[in-house]
């Protein structure tokens, strides 16, 4: 294209006025400029975002353990190690309790690696379990990931399926415009016209007719608009997922610090009169490194009540996976080892010598409460024992207690939650809490609809097919497991559901990519999590969750605005052309003047649309078929009836007042009629539903600047000499000029008002 314009710019340095030719390179070059500099705005947008959501490494920083940048790594740091930690560089475990790490990326081997001190540790490898400490010796370029990845730069990156449908759009488009582009300059050197004339006009019909803009709209659409929600926590890191998430019919997500505030305080402990011995349990439990919402809640409850934490040696440990959801560290200290056991009740009482009845009914009162609870057991280990593997010692346990913790809904889901219902998007909880806990947060937020709960056991019951019809009706899952939440999705994809899934653990990386949209927890969300997924929610807030989704339907909403002004104003510009070749008139607009109007479509249809504030019915209408493309039957029809009336605007104008002015005049008028026309076709494009008398004229300030610009430009082209001059305008009386204003906003408002009745019809 830009070579092209510039075959335009020398054969009119050969054969034209050197002032046209002047011309004709100042304005391609605020047509490259805007072209450039708006895609570059948008890419280093999304660019951005994706710096924002990149995984942050744990090191130590005047003895403290804080969340860095990984590119401020230097040999000599020392990093934590934990379950989900992405290791961000090179270096030697100085401490370590149960790591194993996956090095699949480097090794291509699926067995993880066991990890003790002295081990090397490679960047980019994953830790599956355990924790520990590690010396960095190799950072960046120089580690063995760097190297791959130096590599990896030239890929380019896959096109969206929006990109995909508008090059295909375009290779057409290129067609028609060179068939226009050769056959009317034929035909008019045919008819007598100037040869010169002709060659230059189609030329410039070809510049004007390839939609080589559209690109830049999908871009500036998209990007800008994943940079405006990165303002409210709501990280983009890819295109596809911006065009993907207006069309979400399914929200799979998680209850804690999701639904809930995750401020997981302690609200009881029982027995009461043991509390002190049952929190010293729970406290030994809990390792150096990792510590979860749950361990957190337990050691602020501990402070306030001075008891301090357990410092003897840890000999081995076993964290919460998706095979087991207690967690159990083996101390040592003077000889004599003991065996610590907290989490889920049922698991904890199921590995305990006896269990009091009094015990279950209060975990049955503290889930109806909806409180998290929590069962810790230990046990006295027979010397040696501590070398065993702690599954074959978790037997026999005495049972200390429960405590039980309070995480409320987050204030607003439950208005989010009925919001999202009303316009056609499902939410559904998946959650490792108690059923009766998750039942009590469900008719909390509005999602339990049915009194029906399914836990990860009755999941396993069900085969795919019964599966696929127990997630039609049943909407909270309980006791799940990452692998109970992949197969939830593939159920509801299988359904023809658009599933948002999030998550933030290491095994929910396949429930992750599995879904339509993947979005991780920005705040307990693991390295690999937020590497998995397309979007990262800083907050990990439902609210903001459901909150970009409907932004992803303004999203969608405007780029087919966006898309279908501009096709409609090509198609008009298409039809001038061809009528006066036809019937053997002078063409209406001279070369110079197609490409001036060029680049105020070009401004209007990339930048104008960006900004249109959301339809009324977006949080009403239910989603949009994921199947559907922007320009099917409805929209090529209307793309057709609105380059029609801009035809027939342009098109009347120039002939009537050709006879009774004559040719310069007429051809003035034309160009007049046809800025007029497109101002207020873009005006009227701004909705398919609203006309625009309730729409309003100010609420969108950047089409609102393009048309003063434009009428500017006319007004300056009429009146100044010189400008007008270079730009084939005569001047005419304000009075011709009105009436051309008037009759342009006439139709255009008899074409609002035909597609609002329509509209309302079809309603």
């Amino acid at each position: 294209m830009i070579l092209l314009l510039f075959v335009v710019g020398v054969v009119y340095s050969l054969w034209g006025r050197l002032e046209d030719a002047v011309t004709i390179f100042v304005v391609i070059s605020l047509l490259v400029f805007a072209e450039v500099w708006n895609e570059f705005r948008a890419k280093k947008a999304i660019s951005a975002l994706a710096d924002l959501a990149a995984p942050k490494a744990k090191a130590v920083r005047d003895g403290n353990f804080v969340e860095i940048d990984p590119r401020t790594i230097v040999p000599g740091d020392i990093l934590t190690l934990a379950v989900g930690t992405r290791v961000a560089a090179d270096g030697v475990v100085e401490e370590g309790l149960g790591l194993q790490a996956d090095e699949s990326s480097l090794t291509g081997e699926s067995l993880s690696e066991e990890k003790t001190k002295g081990s090397a540790v490679y960047a980019g490898t994953i830790i599956v379990s355990g924790e520990g400490r590690l010396k960095v010796t190799t950072t960046g370029a120089k580690t063995k990931f760097g190297q791959i990845a130096a590599a990896l730069k030239t890929i380019a990156p896959p096109k969206t399926g929006l990109q995909l449908e508008m090059k295909s759009l375009s290779g057409r488009f290129v067609y028609v415009a060179l068939f226009f582009s050769i056959i009317i300059p034929l035909i008019g050197v045919l008819r007598g016209g100037d040869a010169r004339l002709m060659v230059l006009t189609g030329l410039s019909l070809a510049f004007a007719t390839i939609p080589e803009e559209l690109p830049i709209i999908i871009t500036m659409v998209l990007g800008l608009g994943s940079y405006s929600l990165s303002k409210n926590n709501f990280l983009v890191k890819k295109l596809k997922s911006a065009e993907v998430l207006g069309n979400a019919t399914v929200i799979v997500t998680d209850k804690t610090g999701t639904l809930t505030e995750a401020a997981m305080k302690v609200a009881g402990v029982y027995p009461a009169s043991r509390e002190k011995e049952i929190i010293k349990v729970a406290l030994a439990a809990i390792s150096a490194y990792s510590q979860s919402s749950l361990e957190a809640g337990i050691l602020s409850f501990a402070e306030g009540r001075n008891i301090a934490r357990d410092s003897r040696e840890i000999v081995s440990e076993e964290n919460v996976s998706d095979r087991r959801k207690t967690k159990a560290v083996v101390r040592k200290y003077n000889g004599q080892a003991e065996l610590y056991l907290s989490g889920a009740p049922e698991e904890v009482f199921g590995v305990s010598a006896e269990v009091p009845e009094e015990m279950t009914e209060r975990l049955k009162e503290e889930t109806t409460k909806g409180r998290r609870v929590i069962a810790v057991a230990l046990k006295n280990l027979a010397v040696g024992d501590e070398k065993r593997p702690i599954i074959d010692l978790e037997r026999g346990l005495r049972l200390a207690g429960i405590i039980s913790f309070e995480d409320p809904p987050r204030e607003g889901v439950g208005r989010t939650i009925a919001l999202a219902t009303h316009a056609g998007i499902r939410t559904i909880m998946v959650t490792g809490d108690h059923r009766e806990t998750a039942r009590y947060i469900a008719q909390e937020v509005g999602i339990l609809k049915t009194n029906r709960v399914l836990t990860g056991k009755d999941i396993d019951a069900l085969d795919d097919d019964k599966l696929c019809e127990a997630v039609k009706t049943c909407s909270v899952f309980a006791r799940a497991t990452p692998q109970h939440k992949y197969r939830l999705v593939k159920a509801l994809q299988k359904n023809g559901e658009v599933v948002a899934v999030t998550g933030d653990g290491v095994n929910d990386v396949l429930a992750l990519k599995a879904a339509d949209i993947g979005i991780a927890m920005g705040i307990k969300g693991t390295d690999v999590a937020k590497e998995a997924a397309e979007i990262v929610i800083a907050d990990d807030n439902y609210v903001t969750l459901a909150r970009g989704i409907f932004e992803g339907r303004k999203f969608y909403d405007n780029l087919s605005k966006g898309v279908k002004y501009y096709l409609a104003v090509k198609a008009a510009l298409i039809m001038i052309f061809l009528l006066p070749i036809l019937i053997g008139l002078p063409l209406p607009f001279s070369p110079i003047q197609i490409i001036v109007l060029e680049l105020f479509m070009d401004l209007a249809a990339s930048a104008g649309f960006v900004a249109e504030p959301a339809e009324k019915d977006i949080y009403n209408r239910p989603p949009r078929n994921p199947r559907g493309k922007i320009l099917n039957r409805k929209s090529v029809a209307g793309i057709f009836v609105s380059g029609l009336i801009l035809f027939f605007v342009v098109t009347a104008v120039y002939l009537i007042t050709r006879r009774a002015y004559g040719d310069s005049t007429a051809m003035t008028l034309a160009f007049s009629a046809w800025i007029f026309g497109h101002i207020f076709l873009a005006f009227i494009s701004r909705s398919d539903k609203e006309p625009i008398w309730r729409l309003g004229f100010l609420n969108n300030k950047t089409i609102d600047l393009w048309a003063f610009g434009a009428i500017g430009l006319l007004l300056l082209g009429l009146y100044v000499p010189k400008i007008g001059h270079n730009l084939n305008l005569t001047p005419i009386t304000c009075s011709l000029l009105i009436e051309v204003a008037i009759f342009a906003a006439g139709m255009m408002l008899f074409l609002d008002a035909s597609q609002y009745w329509f509209s309302s019809r079809r309603k």
